[in-house]
């Protein structure tokens, strides 16, 4: 059944994708976000602005909230940026949408609310400890939603997912791996490692974070009020020099590996176990690593060959 949805961030990354699925689903979307949507019509609003928030946060049965700040190592710089934009941010789309009585909350959080993991894979109720301010900040976001779940009968969901990747993903600076390792290898650049190059990740492509997001929808509206939260994970990492090689493969010229020391905190394994969101969301991703990687190529490459 068609429903109206409210996508704060519908302009970035995975918004972008995401509001072209649900439209796609039949939905009706707006998109709330900063910058304009080349796609469709978008509220230029600041989630920071409690009343524009009151004011746009009306007359829909969901909202998906994407709009946050990411940069994990800009969190460490400015913290109150980020307490600002990320927890103050949601408290007034919670607020409005309260008040205004939507009653479903889904949005994107983080796998840096787990920190330095115990034990890999991780559980979903294993040890909350971030190591950083973004962590914390996404960690305050969960639980500002399971305690206005609890306190106004709202439903809530929260998407924990790992390193997202895909074609599309731009962001100034760049600093996310994969899109940074495929122009410096395009660019003949040297490509920064940090550490031996040993590290595991779970990357995973926009196309099954954004299915993982609308089986969201559909399980939420069949458990109300209620609090549900999952890793959204491929349960696959990959070495990050493993990633590297895929695209010096895709795009034909060796990559110029400069190795760094290793970052303090990161840890050599981080991937997730996503048993609960395959068994309650009937979700799981499509998408390998080898794909992924050669249609990301694929755009980026087009994309500069035209410029």
């Amino acid at each position: 059944m068609a429903k109206k949805i409210i996508v704060t961030g519908g302009s970035g990354f995975l918004g972008k994708q995401l509001c072209r699925s649900l439209m796609s689903e039949g939905h009706q979307v707006r998109n709330i976000d900063l910058r304009e949507s080349s796609e469709m019509p978008t509220e230029i609003a600041d989630i920071r602005d409690a009343e524009s928030m009151m004011r746009l946060i009306r007359d829909a049965d969901a909202v998906f909230h994407l709009a946050a700040l990411i940069e994990s190592g800009e969190s460490v710089k400015f913290p109150q940026k980020f307490i600002d934009s990320n927890i103050s941010g949601t408290l007034n789309v919670l607020d409005a949408m309260r008040e205004n009585q939507v009653p479903l909350f889904l949005f994107s959080s983080s796998a840096a609310i787990y920190g330095e993991p115990l034990s890999v894979p991780i559980n979903e109720d294993d040890r909350t400890l971030p190591i950083n301010p973004y962590g914390m900040t996404k960690l305050a976001m969960e639980a500002l939603v399971s305690s206005y779940v609890s306190s106004y009968h709202m439903t809530g969901v929260a998407l924990r997912y790992f390193n997202l990747y895909g074609p599309e993903e731009h962001h100034e600076p760049e600093s996310h791996a994969i899109p940074r390792f495929i122009k410096q290898i395009y660019d003949e650049e040297e490509v920064t490692v940090w550490g031996s190059g040993e590290f595991q990740r779970d990357f995973i492509h926009v196309s099954d974070v954004v299915s993982a997001h609308s089986l969201a929808l559909s399980y939420a509206e069949s458990h109300p009020q209620q609090y549900h939260y999952y890793n959204i994970s491929t349960e696959n990492p990959t070495k990050v020099i493993d990633v590297i090689k895929m695209i010096e493969k895709e795009i034909g010229k060796p990559a110029k590996v400069k190795h760094f020391p290793d970052r303090p905190g990161d840890p050599l394994v981080l991937v997730a176990n996503s048993t609960k969101a395959k068994e309650q969301l009937k979700w799981s991703p499509k998408i390998s690593i080898e794909q992924g990687v050669a249609e990301t190529v694929k755009y980026f490459s087009s994309i500069w060959q035209k410029s």
